[in-house]
């Protein structure tokens, strides 16, 4: 008999098949709360090319190689902005916000691969092993889910105000912000209730042990990303580097 495809197998084979082809979110999870605190208490060049190594093999592993592209752009333009207020506009507040936002740029890409490329019922189950309370799981997978949610109702609002004839304009900032901001508000409150239906009927209360689909034992290449963080960490804590 031939082997089954892919399609063919049990949907726990599925996805535990799908899982070893990318990194296990628990890991980017860790790595993503420890980068912002490596980056507060040591911001060098180090800890930021140490952090970019990690956003980007994940990013690799992801095939977001557009995302990557962005990415060296955005640190590019962040650089040139760096060395232009130095040399030139000598603003300090200009150069505190553009430095924040390249120290944390590993951030935002690990968070961006996140919220895009797992799904709540994998978020849920990697959170499950840190043992955390149940309370402070949900709330942030809800939060991560609804992100996207949030761009998608975003993007339909301001088709539909298009098609009423009603145009978005910096000379008049409050409306627009009228305009985008209170249909949204209303969003929140319709899709809060549908997550909350959709989280009760799947057992979300419980106090029972959930089981899932989603295998989150660690891979190699989980390994090799805390293997980086880990040597990287201790190369700046020791000032090795």
């Amino acid at each position: 008999m031939s082997e089954l495809t892919l399609a063919e197998q049990p949907k726990s084979e599925r996805c535990s098949e799908l899982q070893r082809r990318k990194i296990n979110p628990l890991t980017l999870i860790i790595i993503n709360a420890v980068l912002p605190v490596v980056t507060m208490f040591f911001p060098t060049d180090k800890s930021i090319i140490i952090g970019l190594c990690l956003g980007y093999i994940a990013l690799f592993i992801a095939r977001r190689y557009m995302t990557m592209f962005k990415a060296l752009i955005w640190m590019t333009v962040g650089i040139m902005f760096i060395l232009l207020n130095s040399s030139y506009i000598k603003s300090s507040v200009l150069g505190m916000m553009i430095n924040m936002t390249v120290y944390f740029t590993p951030c935002i890409l690990i968070a961006v691969l996140i919220v895009t490329d797992y799904n709540s019922s994998e978020i849920l189950s990697a959170l499950q092993r840190l043992h955390l309370p149940k309370i402070f799981i949900i709330g942030l997978t809800i939060t991560i889910r609804y992100l996207p949610t949030f761009r998608r109702e975003f993007r339909i609002i301001k088709q539909a105000m298009h098609i009423r004839g009603v145009e978005f304009s910096v000379k008049h900032p409050l409306r627009t912000f009228e305009y985008l901001l209170v249909p949204q508000l209303f969003r929140c409150v319709s899709l809060s209730a549908e997550l909350t239906a959709a989280g009760l009927t799947k057992g979300i209360a419980t106090e029972e042990k959930r089981t899932s689909y989603f295998n989150n034992q660690f891979h190699g290449v989980d390994y090799l990303m805390f293997a980086i963080g880990g040597i990287g960490l201790v190369l700046i804590i020791g000032g090795l580097i």
